[in-house]
C-alpha cells in the first residue's frame, strides 16, 4: 500500500512549483485531479508552441505523470461551482495563484472549508500570502536575483551575475510544499481537527536552500564572497581544475586526502612545507590554507593530467572526484549504474529522490492529455 493511497488532491496549480508538489503526492499514491484552463491547459503543455507534441512535452510529462486532467473555466460561475463540488471529496487542495486571486474567485481556504471542513489547503506563491511584496509576481530567475542566490554564483572577478542553470527555486518550492502537506496529513491522522492552511513561498524556499551562507550573513552582517568552483571547506584540494581533457572537480579536504592527490599528480612535495604547515595531523581539515603559490602549482600539475584517468585513480584511493559532465553525459554514463528514480510508466518522468528498499520502481501512468478525465470526474 502506498502512503497516500485513498487521498484525493484537487490541484489548481500550473507551470513548475505547484505541479512538482502534487507530483510528489501522486507518486506517494494520492489521486491528483489537475484542473486546467480550456483550450491551452497548463502553460507547460506548450500547445501553441509545440502542437506536434499534443500537449505532452517532456517538461510537462515529468511533473504530471499519473494525474487526471479536468478542464474547467474558472472565469464562469458554473466552473467555480464545479470546483466546489469536487472539493467536497478532496482531502487536499493546492493552488498557486497570486495571493488574493483564489479568494476573489470564491475558492479561498474558507470557501473550500465550507464544503469540506477538514481539507488541507495549501497556497504556493512567490512572496508569501502576506507582507508588502505579496502581490508581486515571481519567476525562478527573478527570485534568484532578489534573494541573493544569483549573486553567490561565479567567481569574485565576474562582473555579471550568474543564475543557477535550471529552475532550482521552483523545484525546491514544490518539494517544500509536498513536505508541508505530508506534515499536515500526519496532523490529521493524529486527530488534529482544526483548520490547516499552508503558506509556501519561493523566497522562503530559496532562503532555505541557502541556509549555510544565510546563517553566516545573519551572524556577521556581511554577505559571503563568491567561491566560484571551489569547495566550501576552503581546502586547496577542493576545487574544479582544468586538465588536458576537460575539468575535474576534486574534494581533497583532509591532509590525508590532499597527500594522496599530490602523489597521484606526481607532485608529492605540494603536501609538505613550504606549501603547507608541517604540524598538521594526518586527517586535519585544510580549511583556508590555499595560498596563491600552491594554487598555481596545483593548476600546473592538473594541466598535465587527464581528467578521465585521474577521476578513476582518485576515487579508488578514497578522494572524491568527478569529471565535469553535461547532463546528457551523466544520464548516459553514470546514472545507469545507480538505483535510479525513473517512473516505470513513462521513460522521461522521474519519481521523488528516494526509494523504498527492495521495492520495484514506481509504476505511474503517463501524463494525461488535456481534459482526458473531464467527463469522468465532473458531473
Amino acid at each position: 500500500m502506498q502512503p497516500l493511497e485513498g487521498f484525493r488532491v484537487l490541484d489548481l496549480t500550473h507551470v513548475l512549483a505547484g505541479p512538482c508538489a502534487t507530483h510528489h503526492l501522486r507518486c506517494l499514491g494520492a489521486e491528483v485531479i489537475k484542473i486546467e484552463r480550456p483550450g491551452s491547459g497548463d502553460p507547460m503543455r506548450a500547445l501553441a508552441l509545440q502542437p506536434e507534441l499534443g500537449g505532452l512535452p517532456p517538461g510537462f510529462r515529468t511533473l504530471n505523470a499519473g494525474k487526471k486532467s479536468v478542464v474547467i473555466d474558472l472565469a464562469t460561475a458554473e466552473g467555480r461551482a464545479a470546483i466546489l463540488r469536487l472539493a467536497e471529496s478532496a482531502d487536499i487542495f493546492v493552488e498557486n495563484f497570486r495571493p488574493g486571486v483564489a479568494k476573489r474567485l470564491g475558492l479561498g481556504a474558507d470557501d473550500v472549508r465550507s464544503v469540506r471542513p477538514d481539507v488541507i489547503y495549501c497556497s504556493i506563491s512567490g512572496w508569501g500570502q502576506s507582507g508588502a511584496y505579496s502581490a508581486r509576481g515571481a519567476y525562478d530567475h527573478v527570485i534568484q536575483a532578489a534573494t541573493g542566490m544569483m549573486a553567490l554564483q561565479g567567481n569574485s572577478s565576474d562582473r555579471a551575475p550568474v543564475k543557477v542553470g535550471f529552475p532550482v527555486v521552483d523545484i525546491a518550492t514544490g518539494m517544500a510544499a509536498a513536505e508541508a502537506i505530508l506534515a499536515a496529513v500526519i496532523r490529521r491522522l493524529r486527530g488534529d481537527k482544526g483548520p490547516i492552511t499552508i503558506d509556501v513561498s519561493m523566497v522562503d524556499s530559496a532562503l532555505s536552500l541557502m541556509s549555510g551562507p544565510a546563517s553566516a550573513t545573519l551572524a556577521t552582517g556581511r554577505a559571503p564572497e563568491k567561491v566560484g568552483n571551489r569547495g566550501f571547506v576552503g581546502s586547496p584540494g577542493a576545487e574544479t581544475f582544468a586538465t588536458s581533457d576537460g575539468h575535474l572537480s576534486v574534494a581533497a579536504n583532509t591532509k590525508g586526502q590532499f597527500t594522496t592527490l599530490c602523489r597521484l599528480l606526481g607532485r608529492p612535495e605540494l603536501a609538505e612545507p613550504p606549501y603547507l604547515p608541517g604540524n598538521l595531523a594526518g586527517e586535519a581539515f585544510l580549511a583556508n590554507l590555499a595560498t596563491d603559490e600552491l594554487r598555481e602549482a596545483l593548476g600546473a600539475a592538473f594541466a598535465q593530467a587527464r581528467a578521465s584517468e585521474l577521476e578513476v585513480a582518485l576515487n579508488a584511493a578514497g578522494v572524491p572526484a568527478a569529471r565535469v559532465r553535461d547532463l546528457g553525459e551523466y544520464l548516459a554514463e553514470l546514472y545507469p549504474a545507480t538505483p535510479g528514480i525513473g517512473l516505470a510508466g513513462d521513460p522521461v518522468a522521474l519519481a521523488p529522490p528516494f526509494r523504498w528498499e527492495q521495492d520495484a520502481p514506481l509504476d505511474v501512468p503517463p501524463a494525461p492529455r488535456l481534459g482526458a478525465d473531464t467527463a469522468m470526474v465532473v458531473d
